[in-house]
């Protein structure tokens, strides 16, 4: 029986692409043999982010790495009269949610599990349509992630600008913060990019679960 796989799901961007895969071959070596990894790869939208993920990618294969293997998904449509990146990006990915389950789908082994990239939260209700475990890989800190997972409900409970509101903001894990603190992202609720992140927090509550980029020392209290 062919050994179950572990399906990666990255953005094009280089500094979100490589990160992931790197993540991927560690997991390799951390489970002796017992996995694969298979790595979905959508086209990126740009010429330039194309010709660099293509080089990534045969870089990896020419090493000659016999567990992990890419699969190119179909192109889609790009969008257009977007209002930001984000929502731009956010867009793309919807749209590839239909591929990505038919790839998942189509595999000839059992998948252990995805992990998606930040951005991809489309993906994670595609797993748990196919009863796959989701997971999201993190890069930033574990108190960035609480403040995402906390976003929805912070949008419904204050109705004014944050640096409009009396006192501090209440978060797992964290000391109250002043909300002149927060990312700039959302001190304006008026901007898409304010939008795409408690849209974000709100996809992530269909994950499984979390791969963060930090240790317990640092945070134990939010990890907690």
């Amino acid at each position: 029986m062919a050994k179950p796989t572990v399906v990666l799901l990255p953005v094009w961007g280089a500094g979100h692409f490589m990160p992931m895969i790197e993540a991927g071959k560690r997991l390799l070596r951390g489970s002796g043999g017992a996995l694969s990894v298979t790595v979905l790869l959508m086209p990126a939208p740009t010429p330039e982010a194309a010709v660099d993920i293509a080089a990534q990618v045969k870089r990896e294969e020419a090493s000659g790495a016999d567990d992990i293997s890419f699969r190119h998904l179909p192109a889609v449509d790009m969008p257009t009269g977007h209002t930001g990146v984000e929502e731009w990006i956010s867009r793309i990915l919807r749209s590839h949610a239909p591929n990505v389950r038919a790839a998942i789908a189509g595999l000839d082994c059992p998948v252990a599990a995805l992990v998606t990239d930040i951005f991809c939260t489309p993906a994670l209700e595609v797993s748990r349509e196919l009863g796959v475990p989701g997971y999201v890989y993190f890069p930033c800190s574990a108190s960035m992630l609480a403040l995402l997972l906390r976003s929805p409900g912070l949008d419904e409970e204050v109705a004014v600008e944050f640096e409009e509101m009396d006192g501090a903001i209440r978060i797992p894990g964290l000391p109250p913060v002043p909300p002149s603190a927060l990312p700039s992202t959302m001190l304006d609720r008026k901007k898409s990019t304010y939008d795409w992140f408690v849209a974000t927090g709100r996809g992530y509550m269909n994950a499984t679960g979390f791969i963060v980029n930090t240790a317990a020392e640092l945070e134990q209290s939010v990890i907690d």
